[in-house]
């Protein structure tokens, strides 16, 4: 059953990029802001505001909090400086009533490239990072399996594109 608008909770979406354009899981970013929002105000001003990560694409994340308690949010998302122990900013850019809005306003995310490469006689998935991160993964019969290489490893890749 739904309930009319009139007795609906209002949300404020806050739309943000993550400094140095690091991409981060959902979860780790909503520790950092919780423990930012709590750490700066306190847990009732924390259980107002309410914070929760809604969307992330890339380096950009979209934030949910209740109408009325953003400026608590944006200046808490401005106090944070490590996520999961990784130097990095959350810097707010704009705040809309909704999600559409916002993710109008996200740019292309293309800080990443994917590719195939064969290392070792293995054809292995690529996902080359623009931090300069490579990801290779084997397509197993259960699972994708992780490859690590070294830097010599690095000049025998090539891409199918």
């Amino acid at each position: 059953m739904r309930l009319r608008p009139s007795m609906r909770e209002n949300f404020r979406y806050i739309l943000a990029v993550i400094t140095p354009g690091l991409t981060f899981e959902p979860r780790d970013l909503y520790k950092a802001i919780a423990e930012s929002v709590m750490s700066l105000y306190g847990d009732s001003i924390a259980a107002q505001v309410w914070p929760s990560v809604m969307k992330v694409e890339g380096s950009f994340v979209i934030i949910r909090c209740r109408r009325g308690t953003e400026h608590y949010l944006e200046t808490a998302l401005s106090a944070i400086s490590l996520i999961q122990e990784i130097p990095a900013g959350v810097r707010p850019i704009r705040t809309s009533g909704t999600i559409r809005t916002l993710r109008e306003k996200i740019q292309p995310c293309t800080d990443k490239r994917d590719g195939k490469a064969v290392v070792s006689g293995i054809t292995c998935d690529v996902v080359v990072y623009m931090q300069g991160r490579i990801d290779l993964k084997e397509k197993g019969i259960y699972h994708e399996i992780p490859r690590y290489i070294t830097k010599e490893d690095t000049e025998d890749l090539y891409y199918d594109e």
